[in-house]
């Protein structure tokens, strides 16, 4: 089975999480030996990129040719001559609209994996501008025209539902895993001492919301001594108060991350939307314990009280987030064991695993 993942393979170890799961699949596809290449663009952001090279260019990224980049004449001849099996969409792109104009000379077959509802988060983002109609129009065809399409979560295809119509037989959930790095490590628990260590993870950019000042509402009200490290995108407004010590902490590649988390105990998820939270994943791997809102897409991995707990927004205080918190910092629950509890993810959420389901999804399509 000839295989090209198409999409955006990014630049450096820091990189948003759409491009880690094009990569993580790349990896593992690559591991078990099957005739995979990976194939992007040269996007405008790029360190070495040009008019031209966006037209014509070509230039391998490794060794073996196996990762190129490629301006649009080159990416479609490649489409047409080789005809791959499949064709996977890997992340939304607006070059695709070329691939779908050229779709009737490719003979492959196209799956596509949807990170999320591009409609929603423009809004939600107040970026729904006239240069995003191209975006809108590609997740269309996308929808359209794909033969299989990916959704990491069940919340996320729920959304889908209510813009689109999907039919049964042309989707999968297939979840995001946790990097190969974060599963070879045996962390302990740190014992929760002067204050309990919270994790929030707020992003690249302000483009998506994720809830960190509705958060900060919440937290600023507790009675317990609270450290907040807020990784990413930075927030004017939100400052240490009270009982509650806010931390500003810049992106981190995997490595950073994983000793910088070390004597963290949760992380805190808002009430915002969230198809699938690689970070979430990855930290309890590590033993964090995960705090989330049914608004995450995660949450069908998480038994409440036994590995990680699940908050509503709207509960009255004695039931919410900050009595949970209370909880956990006064010694009402074994940490112990649901830290070990929540290290277990692993065993599901691992790239093995979900390499094997795409390949299974790969083979309906033949």
């Amino acid at each position: 089975m000839k295989i090209a993942l198409i999409g955006r393979f990014g630049e450096g170890d820091i990189i948003p999480w759409p491009e880690r799961v094009a990569r993580e699949l790349f990896a593992e596809l690559r591991e078990i030996n099957l005739e995979v290449v990976f194939i992007e663009y040269f996007f405008k952001g790029y360190s070495s990129t040009s008019l031209v090279k966006r037209i014509f260019g070509h230039t391998s990224l490794n060794h073996d040719n196996s990762i190129k980049r490629l301006g649009i004449f080159p990416l479609l001849l490649s489409l047409i001559t080789k005809q791959y099996d499949v064709i996977h969409l890997v992340n939304l792109q607006r070059f695709f609209l070329f691939i779908f104009l050229a779709k009737p000379f490719i003979k492959s077959r196209f799956v596509a994996t949807l990170h999320s509802l591009l409609k929603l988060e423009l809004q939600f983002a107040n970026l729904f501008i006239s240069r995003n109609f191209i975006d809108l129009y590609v997740e269309k065809l996308i929808i359209k025209k794909s033969d299989l399409l990916i959704f990491p979560s069940c919340i996320l295809l729920n959304q889908f539902r209510e813009y689109f119509k999907i039919s049964e037989n042309k989707w999968k959930i297939i979840p995001n895993g946790a990097g190969k790095i974060f599963g070879k490590l045996d962390t302990f628990f740190p014992p929760v001492k002067d204050s309990l260590n919270c994790v929030f993870y707020n992003g690249f950019t302000d483009s998506i919301m994720r809830g960190v000042n509705d958060l900060f509402d919440l937290l600023k009200e507790s009675k317990n001594k609270i450290k907040l490290y807020i990784i990413g995108n930075p927030v004017p407004d939100i400052h240490s108060m009270g009982n509650l010590e806010v931390i500003y902490s810049k992106l981190k590649n995997q490595k950073e991350l994983i000793e910088f988390l070390r004597d963290k105990h949760v992380l805190i998820k808002a009430d915002a939307f969230d198809s699938f939270s690689i970070t979430t994943a990855e930290c309890m791997t590590l033993g964090l314990i995960p705090i989330i809102t049914n608004k995450t897409g995660i949450k069908d991995f998480i038994e409440h009280g036994v590995n990680g707990f699940i908050y509503d927004k709207s509960a009255p205080f004695d039931f919410g987030l900050v009595k949970i918190l209370s909880d956990i910092s006064n010694g009402k629950y074994d940490l112990n064991l649901i830290s070990c509890n929540a290290k277990k993810i692993y065993g599901e959420l691992n790239w093995i695993n979900i390499s094997s389901q795409y390949i299974k999804a790969y083979t309906t399509l033949s």
